[in-house]
């Protein structure tokens, strides 16, 4: 398991490194006064509170959305799971990563700061 952030993107497989790297680009560019470490063994971006975390998976990326059941209804199309507060978004390619992904990723962070709720 790593030990810090720079750690577990190096030690993803290419394909993932770079869908994880464009999630993290696209993280940094919307909220760039977010900070990251890792929880629960994964990257986590947080602002008031935890706002997004990356999973790898062997065929794509997961965008961990700790607003997510709040989001979904706005972004039916792009947003899954059935959580109480935590959904995600399937990146299988980084076409996948794109306006409409931009779009959550400032959702989210505008909810993270009019509204904060602790991830419990």
């Amino acid at each position: 398991m790593a030990k810090d952030v720079e750690t577990w993107f190096s030690n993803l497989d290419p394909a993932q490194r770079e869908i994880a790297e464009s999630l993290r680009a696209r993280i940094q560019l919307a909220g760039p006064d977010l900070t990251c470490k890792l929880a629960w063994g994964f990257p986590c971006w947080s602002g008031r509170e935890r706002i997004f975390s990356i999973a790898a998976h062997k065929d794509r990326c997961n965008l961990q959305l700790f607003y997510g059941a709040e989001l979904a209804p706005s972004h039916p199309a792009r947003i899954e799971g059935t959580g109480k507060a935590l959904r995600h978004v399937k990146i299988r390619s980084l076409d996948e990563v794109d306006e409409g992904l931009d779009r959550i990723i400032e959702d989210a962070i505008r909810l993270d700061t009019a509204h904060p709720r602790r991830v419990r």
